[in-house]
């Protein structure tokens, strides 16, 4: 009987974080922002924090230099975490979002990777991908 238990529980582990793969968080945030695209631009330009924040999935905004970061969701503990957001940049140009939601590095730093951008440094992976006008996606594994 215990083993049965132990192996259903493993079984419904396994199913569950399948269920939760990076690109699953990538579709969810590519959704949000077109479901709120309006509402999210304005806000941005107006650097409304309160009014991103009343979107549904969105947890966290930080204003930086010209950009408007905004954290979703994320995955993981310390030094195995995934983060996922977008973030939406005055000069329409892609750059690299570290885990305290600060820009780390600029355009130059990136270089392609499938539709986007990544950038590596130290043990940490970064990649952004253009969703629609100014706003693009972002994944931060540390």
């Amino acid at each position: 009987m215990k083993r049965i238990i132990a192996f259903i529980l493993i079984a419904a582990m396994v199913m569950i974080l399948a269920g939760c793969s990076a690109e699953t968080y990538k579709r969810g945030i590519f959704n949000l922002v077109e479901k709120n695209y309006d509402t999210i631009v304005t806000a941005c330009e107006q650097k409304d924090r309160e009014a991103l924040l009343a979107i549904d999935g969105i947890t966290e905004v930080k204003i930086v230099a010209g950009y408007v970061l905004v954290y979703c969701t994320g995955t993981g503990i310390v030094t195995s975490s995934q983060d996922y957001g977008f973030y939406y940049s005055q000069k329409n140009t892609p750059v690299t979002v570290d885990c305290n939601l600060d820009i780390e590095c600029y355009a130059a730093n990136l270089s392609p990777e499938g539709k986007g951008y990544q950038c590596t440094a130290h043990h940490n992976y970064f990649y952004t991908e253009h969703i629609k006008g100014n706003i693009y996606f972002y994944s931060n594994a540390y």
